[in-house]
C-alpha cells in the first residue's frame, strides 16, 4: 500500500499469467509474459497519452478540494462523486468520473491522474479543470466513430454577416434545446463555434427540435448578439428522414404519397385547439380528436403540415417477414417530428422497426437482425433543404446502415 501511494497517478500494468489445462502450453505462456513484462512496461509509459497533455499551471480550474479523514484510502473514482465532496457538483456518476479522468481533467496534487482506481490519502488535493477542445477531439478519435459525437457538418453564410446557419449532426441521446446543461446540442454547438472562431460569449438559437432519441442533422443559428426569432422569418427547413419499417408498403408509395400531420401525433400540451375539438369538448370519444383516421393521398399537400412518404427499397426475410426503407419529407417543425412520423406510419400499418409500440412485429424478426439492431430505433434525419434569404442549400450525409434494406441483405440472406 505504501509503495502504491508513493507511485504517480498512472495506469496499473496488468501482466497476469495465463492458466491452461495443458500444463506445457501454460508454462510456455507464463515464460513469454515474464520475458516481455519489462518491454511492455516501457512501451506503455512511452506511448502517447489519449489526449493532448496540458500543464496544471495552464489549465482553468473549475473546482478544487482537499481530501479529509473521511475519504482517506478511498479510490478517486468513488471519491469524486460523493455528495460530501465538492467535485460531485460536476461529477454525478462513476461513468462521468472515468470519462473526466480519461480526458485528463482530474489532477491529484497538481499531477494529472490517469488511473481511476488511484487511492488517495488525507490532505491530498484533487482538482477538476475545464475540458479543452483539443483533448475532446483526441478522446473522440480514440474512443468512437465520428457518428457518435456532435459535430458541425456545414456552415451557411448569409447576407446578414452577424448570423450564420450551422448544420450540426446530433447523435442519439442529446437534447436539442436548453442552456441548463453543457451537454445539450445548443450549448455544445455554442462551444464548438466559439473555439473555431476564437471568440467568447456567442449565442446559439436552435431552429430544429429533433427528438432526443433520434439521430440526424439539425439547424442552429449562431451570432455574437442575441438572436431574435423574427430575424429568421425567411428561414425554411425541409427535413428528410430515412426509416426502416415492418411490412410491404403499397406499390404507389414508390412514386410518393402524402399524409396530413394529425393533431393526435403531437404532445397533449402543445396541441392547438381547433373549432371541432372545442365543439366536441363534451364528447368523451372525440376529446383528443382520435376519431379521425389517417389516410394517404396522391394529391400534393403543403409540407408545412404534411408528410411526403416514398418507398425506396424492400426486402423479404426468410420468406415470412418483409421490411421496407422509406424516406419521409416534411417542413413541419413544431418539435418531435420523428415521433410524429412514427405515429403516422404506425397508424397506416407500417410501424418503424424497434418502435416501442411495435413490439409484436419486432419479436417476429430473426435473432440475427435483433442482435444488430439492439435498442436502436431505425429512423434518422439525414438530409436538409435549407432556404434562407432566397438561397436554397442542400446538406446531406449517408443514412445509417440499420435504416437501409441494402445493408440487411447480406446478414439475413446468407
Amino acid at each position: 500500500l505504501i509503495a502504491h501511494l508513493d507511485a504517480p497517478g498512472l495506469p496499473d500494468i496488468v501482466t497476469g499469467a495465463y492458466s491452461y489445462h495443458n500444463k506445457n502450453v501454460g508454462d510456455e505462456k507464463v515464460k513469454e509474459n515474464q520475458k516481455d513484462s519489462t518491454s511492455n512496461c516501457k512501451k506503455l509509459y512511452a506511448a502517447s497519452p489519449p489526449f493532448k497533455p496540458i500543464h496544471f499551471d495552464d489549465a482553468t480550474i473549475l473546482i478544487e478540494a482537499t481530501v479529509d479523514s473521511r475519504f482517506d484510502s478511498k479510490r478517486i473514482k468513488w471519491l469524486c462523486r460523493q455528495d460530501g465532496f465538492p467535485l460531485s457538483k460536476y461529477i454525478k456518476s462513476k461513468s462521468k468520473c472515468e470519462d473526466a479522468i480519461r480526458k485528463g481533467r482530474v489532477f491529484l496534487n497538481q499531477e494529472v491522474a490517469l488511473d481511476s482506481s488511484r487511492i488517495v490519502k488525507e490532505n491530498d488535493v484533487v482538482s477538476l479543470i475545464e475540458e479543452c477542445e483539443a483533448s475532446e477531439d483526441m478522446h473522440q478519435a480514440k474512443n468512437g466513430s465520428e457518428d457518435s459525437h456532435v459535430r458541425v457538418v456545414k456552415e451557411v453564410r448569409s447576407q446578414n454577416k452577424e448570423i450564420t446557419i450551422e448544420v450540426v449532426y446530433k447523435p442519439v441521446g442529446i437534447r436539442c434545446v436548453g442552456s441548463f446543461s453543457p451537454n445539450t446540442l445548443e450549448m455544445m454547438t455554442k462551444k464548438q463555434v466559439e473555439c473555431s472562431r476564437g471568440m467568447n460569449n456567442m449565442f446559439c438559437y436552435p431552429v430544429s427540435k429533433l427528438d432526443t432519441g433520434c439521430a440526424g442533422l439539425c439547424v442552429l443559428a449562431a451570432s455574437l448578439s442575441k438572436i431574435d426569432a423574427a430575424a429568421l422569418h425567411s428561414l425554411k427547413v425541409s427535413y428528410t428522414f430515412t426509416t426502416l419499417v415492418h411490412g410491404q408498403v403499397p406499390e404507389e408509395w414508390k412514386k410518393g404519397v402524402y399524409a396530413q400531420v394529425p393533431t393526435e401525433g403531437l404532445r397533449q400540451w402543445k396541441r392547438q385547439k381547433t373549432d371541432q375539438l372545442e365543439n366536441n369538448a363534451g364528447d368523451d370519444g372525440d376529446i383528443d380528436g382520435k376519431s379521425s383516421s389517417i389516410v394517404t393521398s396522391k394529391t400534393a399537400l403543403d409540407l408545412d403540415g404534411a408528410l411526403l412518404i416514398q418507398c425506396i427499397d424492400s426486402l423479404e426475410i426468410e420468406g415470412q417477414q418483409i421490411i421496407s426503407t422509406l424516406t419521409v419529407q416534411s417542413r413541419f417543425d413544431n418539435g418531435r417530428l420523428a415521433n410524429v412520423i412514427s405515429f403516422v406510419l404506425r397508424k397506416l400499418g407500417y410501424p418503424v422497426v424497434n418502435d416501442r409500440f411495435g413490439k409484436r412485429e419486432y419479436s417476429a424478426l430473426p435473432r440475427r437482425m435483433k442482435n444488430i439492431v439492439k435498442q436502436k430505433v431505425c429512423i434518422g434525419c439525414y438530409c436538409l433543404d435549407i432556404e434562407y434569404e432566397g438561397v436554397l442549400t442542400t446538406v446531406s450525409m449517408n443514412s445509417h446502415k440499420r435504416t437501409l434494406c441494402s445493408f440487411w441483405r447480406e446478414p439475413l440472406m446468407t
